[in-house]
């Protein structure tokens, strides 16, 4: 190996990056703890939400969007996405809320990341167990904690032919338990 290319790797570890070869699925847990690095040490604990925008047919996220709670900002929120390789942080947040109604600061509740212990690869793992998945050409994953003071929930949303729904699954971020959603029943599949 060339002193220049380990200078290069070197300095890629100094960032986050790692070589192509050696790169392995951004998961939720890893994302957020690049996410975590841009944030002052207040804000990191304040973890209001994660998700991601839809997959393609891996039904694995390429990029992750955190909402952390920060009273300093003027949304009263501070909003960093991360993807495969890099961060960028969003600091005007009120654009960021006004373009989803899904992130409404009044029914967000912090996610106590002590009981954040299933990770979105997991969450895949266990789902692709549990049922089949023919004709899912798409995923969305969102994590959020309940007000009942319930472990923080995956919730995981797939999408077939036409864009359209076809499932959703509840995933229990500490447990793994695993609930079907659809046409408002609850089924419980199994638990980790």
């Amino acid at each position: 190996m060339s002193i220049m290319h380990c200078s290069l790797l070197s300095l890629g570890c100094v960032f986050g990056f790692t070589p192509a070869n050696e790169q392995t699925t951004m998961t939720a847990l890893r994302a957020l703890k690049i996410a975590q690095r841009r944030l002052r040490p207040e804000v990191r604990a304040k973890l209001l939400s994660v998700s991601s925008a839809r997959t393609d047919e891996s039904l694995v996220p390429e990029a992750w969007r955190f909402v952390f709670l920060d009273q300093a900002t003027s949304g009263h929120s501070r909003v960093v996405t991360v993807a495969a390789k890099t961060s960028s942080e969003h600091p005007d947040t009120v654009e960021a809320f006004s373009s989803s109604k899904s992130d409404d600061l009044d029914i967000l509740h912090p996610i106590t990341q002590n009981k954040f212990l299933v990770d979105s690869d997991k969450v895949l793992e266990q789902i692709r167990e549990a049922s089949k998945l023919k004709g899912i050409l798409a995923a969305e994953y969102r994590l959020l904690q309940p007000r009942s003071g319930r472990e923080p929930l995956w919730h995981l949303f797939l999408y077939g032919q036409e864009q359209e729904p076809v499932a959703s699954f509840v995933i229990g971020a500490r447990s793994g338990d695993i609930e079907l959603n659809g046409h408002g029943d609850k089924k419980i599949l199994c638990g980790a």
